[in-house]
């Protein structure tokens, strides 16, 4: 829009010869030709307004396009985050269920021993597995939540809010 201000306007149009200004123009047809010659000049003597007016809208659009860049890199990191997140969480996961297979092999070795070994260290077992179980279930939680943080940033499972005015 801002380039094509440059040019000439030349506006035609079909009421010449319908509406009351069509004696006018019989009468006085310098008229419509200094109209149609300020419409042709016109840009030569704006152009210092249309040359300002481009600068703006360049100036616009390498905005947008630097905003458009910026949105780009933010949904990339929120995406690699979200995966990182969902990779270290089933990690700790792996790692909590070898730890809750050993600490159950413990409570049973501990339960087996219970001629030897006094009632105190086979609840501490218990104690530790419960726990080491907690532990886990939090942290399948912590990978639930991953995984719905990565759908978030792909951009899934958020309503488009409607402006009704």
């Amino acid at each position: 829009i801002a380039r094509s201000a440059f040019y000439p306007n030349l506006v035609i149009s079909g009421s010449a010869g319908w509406t009351n200004s069509a004696g006018s123009m019989i009468v006085n047809p310098g008229k419509v030709l200094l109209s149609a010659a300020a419409s042709l000049v016109q840009p030569i003597f704006n152009h210092g307004s249309n040359v300002a007016n481009l600068k703006a809208a360049k100036a616009q659009q390498k905005m947008a396009a630097i905003n458009f860049q910026q949105t780009i890199l933010n949904a990339g990191k929120e995406v690699s985050n979200a995966l990182y997140q969902i990779q270290t969480t089933k990690e700790t996961l792996v790692n909590r269920n070898q730890q809750v297979a050993s600490l159950e092999r413990a409570v049973e070795a501990t339960e087996s021993l219970l001629g030897t070994s006094t009632y105190l260290e086979v609840l501490t077992a218990q104690q530790s597995l419960l726990n080491a179980q907690l532990s886990q279930i939090s942290d399948s939680y912590q990978c639930m939540v991953a995984v719905v943080s990565l759908y978030h940033a792909l951009g899934g499972g958020r309503e488009i809010e409607e402006n009704t005015k």
